[in-house]
Parts: C-alpha cells; sequence; structure tokens
C-alpha cells in the first residue's frame, strides 16, 4: 500500500480518476448492483470482515513498507468482478485509516490493489473457460495459479510504482520487496485454492464464475 505524502500529486490525481471511472462503470446500473448487494449481503459482509483481517496480517520488509495477501481473486471468482469491489474496497479504506490516516492515496491504492487484481482474475476467468471443462482445471488453474499469479503481479506492480513515484531506490526494492511476493503468492495460491475447493465441492451455487452444469454435470 502506497502511503507516503510526498508522492507528486499528479500520481494522486490519476489514481483518483481512473479508480472513480471504474467505480462509477462497475456500479452502473445502481438499481441491478443494489438488488446484487440485497441478495448476498450475509456473504459480502463476511468477506469483507475477512478481508479487515487479511489485510492487517502484515509482514514489513522495509521501513514503510509491508506485504500481506489480498484474497481478490477468490473474490472475483465468488461475486463476480462487480461486486467483489465492495468487500476489497471495504478492506482498502479500513487499513487506509488505520495503516496510513490519510486519504489523498485512497485513489492510487484502489487501482493498485483493488481493480488491477480484480481484472486480472476476470482475465483469469476467461482463459480457464477455454481449457477443458474439467473440475480440476477450474480449481487448480482458476484459483491456485491464477491466485498466485494475480498476487504476484499486483505485488510487481506495486513495486513499479514505488520506484517510479521515487519513494524507494530500486535496488532495495528488487532485493528486500518484489523477490518476497513470490512467498506471498504462494500463500495466497494455497488460501484461494482451499477455499474454493470446499466451496465448489459444497455450495457451488455461491460460486458466481463457476458454472455447475458445466464442471459437474457434464463431467
Amino acid at each position: 500500500m502506497i502511503h507516503s505524502g510526498a508522492i507528486d500529486p499528479a500520481w494522486l490525481v490519476t489514481g483518483f480518476l481512473i479508480a472513480g471511472w471504474f467505480y462509477l462503470l462497475a456500479l452502473r446500473p445502481f438499481s441491478v448492483r443494489l438488488a446484487d448487494i440485497n441478495d448476498r449481503w450475509p456473504a459480502l459482509l463476511i468477506a469483507a470482515l475477512a478481508l479487515v483481517v487479511l489485510w492487517h496480517i502484515r509482514a514489513t520488509v522495509l521501513p514503510g513498507l509491508s506485504l500481506h495477501l489480498i484474497g481478490a481473486t477468490l473474490c472475483t471468482l465468488v461475486f463476480g468482478r462487480r461486486l467483489a469491489l465492495l468487500p476489497l474496497t471495504i478492506a482498502l479504506v479500513v487499513s487506509q485509516i488505520t495503516a496510513v490516516g490519510e486519504w489523498r492515496t485512497l485513489g492510487l491504492n484502489a487501482c493498485l490493489l483493488v481493480l488491477w487484481p480484480v481484472a486480472l482474475t476476470q482475465l483469469v476467468a476467461h482463459l480457464v473457460d477455454r481449457l477443458p471443462s474439467n473440475l480440476f482445471v477450474f480449481i487448480f488453474a482458476g484459483g491456485f495459479f491464477g491466485g498466485a499469479g494475480v498476487v504476484l503481479l499486483t505485488g510487481w506492480l506495486l513495486t513499479l510504482m514505488f520506484w517510479l513515484t521515487q519513494l524507494y531506490p530500486w535496488g532495495p526494492l528488487l532485493e528486500d520487496y518484489a523477490a518476497y511476493w513470490l512467498l506471498v503468492a504462494f500463500s495466497e495460491a494455497w488460501l484461494t485454492g482451499m477455499l474454493l475447493t470446499v466451496m465448489v465441492v459444497y455450495r457451488p451455487d455461491l460460486v458466481r464464475l463457476f458454472d455447475s452444469a458445466r464442471y459437474i454435470d457434464n463431467a
């Protein structure tokens, strides 16, 4: 999470503009989104609380730099790309308040830690749809390897942003920050794969991007 007030204001403004635009697109039409939230609010609430806890389990590797699991892949597979924004954004806002205490970087962090991983997961899901209709393909390609890839690319994008905004030099970032995202990616893959397996076996109806007719009935 980017939390330094020394960033060029152009980055902050750009972050808010991009985030605002994509959130507006995701919420339209508003009546449909409200109906979706009303139908699945218990699951959304549980997901938001779980993500708040997950995002607060951090490992600090450099002063002001920490790593944590994201949970975006599982959220996107379960709720779809639009509803997944809600619990992830709640987790981001709570983390922003407790860890940073200022709002100027909220838009930029939303782009990096919410919109980017959700978009990557949607891409992974699209690629999985082109693979053979096998339950294990969905779990391992979409959940395990997909979760690992999303977190790894998110961490490396954060690394690039820290360098582009001149908050940290490239050497320490590469050695002491980017490399450790490999460990986070493995943890995310294990957690996402385990929870996704439980859900598609016992409650496949809760996983929006899982087609039970394709992966179970026609298997």
